[in-house]
This record gives C-alpha cells, structure tokens and sequence, in this order.
C-alpha cells in the first residue's frame, strides 16, 4: 500500500502515456486497498476507454476482494504465480466459460473471471475458447489480457489465434 500515493499520481497524470496508466490503476486493483476506490471511481469514464475500463476492473476487484473471506475461499488456486485483475470463476464448464467469456453484455470483470478459469484449465478446448475470445471481443483491454494469458499458457493451440489477431489490420500497434 506504500505504492499507492505514486500509483495515484501516474493515473491522474493525463499526459502519460494511456498504457501507463493502465498500468497504474491495474496494480492499485491488484494492491486491493479501499482507500483506492474514490481515485478509481474517478476516472471510470475517463476518455481513454482502456482507462477507465481498467479503473472499472480494479474497481470490481476490491469490492469483490471486500466481500471475500479469504481463509475460505472455494476458489481454485491459479497455477501461475501472477496477482490477476479478477479471481477465475468458480468451477463451470468450458463451454459455460466460454459463453461468459464471449459475452459483451457481461460485466468485463465476469468475462475476465471466466478467461483466468479457462487459463486455469489450459485444455485444448480452454485455450480455443480463449482464442475465440481474443478474436472477437471489441475491448482492446480485454484482448491484451487474453494474449497475455496465451504467454503465461504458452499453448501451441494458441498461435493460430494470435496470428490472427496480430495479422488483423484494424488492430492497434
């Protein structure tokens, strides 16, 4: 939490770069502090959509985090040493993820809780879930973080899906 004054600062800098902060407002979600959520709230319609998507996130993670008591959670453990922007969703069916995952009219934070449950599972059908995932969604935010997760999973079953996406001309540099 000693982080958080500077953490703070980066995200209300408007002049630093939008993948900053990013950044910034990801890892006050991931410190979990509550006295993060007035700066959070603050910036969730910031005019930068991957900014206030992530505050949105960050956001949901704590009050998530509140209502959590962690000493008995039924969540499974991630098998990446990594602090995710949203705990994976408890047990479904890939096929259940899948539809969570693909969901626009789902909150971003469900569809990520379903994405670290597919990363999770790392079958076949998780990561071609997660590959239909990163195609479609209309989030940059959120296809960032499926890619990401096909580096943590590092699945050969993922390559067509990023070379897809990386050859796809409408997406950012």
């Amino acid at each position: 939490e000693t982080a958080n004054p500077v953490l703070v600062k980066v995200l209300e800098d408007v002049q630093q770069e939008p993948m900053v902060r990013h950044e910034a407002a990801e890892a006050l979600g991931a410190i979990g502090s509550y006295e993060s959520i007035e700066v959070l709230e603050k910036y969730l319609n910031d005019p930068v959509v991957e900014v206030a998507e992530t505050c949105a996130l960050a956001l949901a993670r704590i009050k998530w985090l509140k209502t959590q008591d962690t000493s008995q959670s039924n969540l499974p453990e991630s098998p990446f040493a990594s602090v995710d922007p949203a705990p994976a969703a408890e047990s479904k069916t890939v096929e259940e993820l899948k539809r969570v995952l693909i969901n626009e009219d789902e909150s971003l934070f469900n569809r990520y809780r379903a994405m670290f449950s597919l990363r999770n599972d790392g079958s076949k059908e998780a990561v071609e879930a997660l590959g239909v995932g990163l195609i479609s969604a209309k989030s940059a935010l959120f296809r960032h973080e499926v890619a990401f997760v096909f580096g943590q999973l590092q699945n050969e079953h993922s390559v067509r899906y990023l070379q897809e996406s990386l050859e796809n001309p409408n997406e950012n540099e």
